[in-house]
């Protein structure tokens, strides 16, 4: 049987929103959602978190939640629509389609919704150029107009201009009205329409910019109020990329943000559990529960777990990981050993470390620096209450006794000098107690870890190209 080699997309239904609540943000988004649905507007909301922390799931659950609760609520991908000259166009066209349920069999709404889109077409024109189109002479180029036309020519285009500004303004003040008219209630109270603007942190930065100002400047009506999910610190990067580096980017975001929200912090041990389980391992593992293979499933959870935490790494950046190791365990027969707490330590180092990664993995060389990273990851005393640390550290050591005879051999003895130190047995003597062990009789007693077969698989996932949305 073929199995994924990517975890399946997550999915929220309106029915039940929760159901792979896999971060346990319930709470979290219920009382987000008690607040939005009393809150006063006009408002914009942000939800704030770095790229790959469940943003986008976070806005949807959210978005699900008060459409359960009856809120006129819309959901709009900034990213998926940055091709649009204008993010007006792009905003218009996906309320189009997302208030058809709102206000379809409502003649007055409907009239209103088609007479703002009017009002928003004029205001998607562009402001006249230097070089312009009057009527229907086409392109006047300003250098070819003769020097007694020049006066005339200065004031018609003085007069377009005022004329065009009048007319915006008008418009902008017809679409304000008529989207206020389709908010209206049954008792005619304006009621809130939620818009949700997600990945707005990965567009252009210049329709990005466009966007929040259209946001906050002509969409700043009573009843609407936005929740926009953005990495604030890439999106600032991106507005100093368009006003320069000593922009106040920051600053600048500020002017559109009304209140800012930020992401809570993810329960790690359920997301990798929810990410284990939808990629299939257990039924592979199952597979591989040979005695001397019982532990890999726990190994493997527990490793990218404490790497997870000690490299800070994002959720979506875990969600790469379990793919790397999924492409490994395809191409691993069942009954090969695999270790997996070294092939996570590897792929992480490789991508973290590479210089150190490429060291440990030419023949003669590495062992030590390798160590020392692993050590740098946790403090001692943390550390040595960790048996997945000291898991790591006997394979690495064991990986490399027969071409490292010597420095294996140090290492050993410094181990065994720990555990033979005088006093209580303390976490200190367990984790070189384990280290020993695992060097002893790594993989169910082979006499050493055979690394270079590992090492193949996974320089085999160079060719192949991981996407930023697994």
């Amino acid at each position: 049987m073929t199995r994924s080699f990517k975890k399946p997309k997550l999915s929220v239904q309106d029915a039940d929103h929760f159901a792979n609540d896999m971060l346990e943000r319930k709470p979290a988004i219920e009382n987000l959602s008690l607040l939005l649905s009393n809150i006063s507007s006009p408002i914009v909301l942000s939800v704030n978190a770095p790229w790959g922390a469940g943003k986008t799931t976070f806005l949807q659950m959210l978005h699900s939640d008060l459409k359960n609760k009856q809120c006129k609520s819309v959901y709009f991908s900034a990213w998926e629509t940055d091709f649009a000259n204008d993010p007006l166009l792009a905003f218009l066209g996906e309320m189009n389609t997302a208030l058809q349920g709102y206000i379809v069999g409502d003649k007055k709404k409907s009239k209103a919704w088609s007479t703002a889109k009017k009002a928003g077409t004029h205001i998607l024109k562009r402001a006249v150029p230097v070089i312009l189109k009057v009527g229907t002479a086409g392109l006047l180029d300003a250098d070819k107009i003769i020097e007694d036309e020049a006066s005339d020519f200065i004031e018609s285009l003085s007069k377009d201009a005022i004329d065009e500004y009048a007319k915006s303004k008008i418009a902008i003040q017809s679409f304000k009205e008529n989207i206020g008219r389709v908010l209206l209630d049954d008792e005619g109270e304006i009621s809130n329409l939620y818009i949700f603007v997600d990945e707005l942190d990965r567009c252009r930065p210049t329709y990005s910019i466009e966007l929040l100002e259209r946001i906050k400047h002509l969409l700043d009506i009573e009843g609407l109020v936005f929740i926009l999910a953005m990495d604030k610190q890439q999106l600032a990067h991106s507005v100093r990329g368009v006003y320069g580096a000593e922009f106040d980017a920051l600053g600048y975001l500020k002017r559109f943000i009304d209140i800012e929200y930020s992401l809570p912090q993810a329960s790690l041990n359920n997301f990798i559990e929810g990410v284990y389980s939808s990629f299939g391992f257990d039924k592979i593992f199952a597979r591989r529960a040979h005695q001397e293979l019982q532990y890999d499933s726990e190994h493997l959870k527990n490793t990218i777990c404490f790497l997870a935490e000690a490299n800070n790494i994002s959720l979506r950046g875990v969600e790469q990981l379990f793919s790397k190791v999924n492409l490994v365990l395809l191409s691993t027969k069942d009954n090969n050993y695999l270790y997996p707490a070294l092939l996570a330590f590897l792929l992480v180092v490789k991508e973290y470390n590479p210089s150190i990664y490429n060291s440990y993995v030419r023949k003669g060389e590495g062992l030590k620096d390798m160590i020392d990273l692993l050590h740098s990851m946790v403090v001692d005393d943390l550390r040595y209450k960790s048996f997945i640390s000291a898991l790591i550290e006997g394979l690495l050591i064991s990986a490399k006794a027969g071409e490292l005879k010597d420095e294996c051999a140090k290492c050993r003895e410094y181990h065994q000098g720990v555990l033979n130190e005088d006093g209580s047995y303390t976490p200190r003597k367990e984790y070189s107690e384990t280290v020993l062990n695992v060097m002893k009789a790594p993989g169910g007693g082979r006499g050493g870890v055979n690394l270079y077969p590992l090492v193949e698989k996974i320089e085999m996932l160079a060719q192949f190209e991981f996407s930023s949305e697994v």
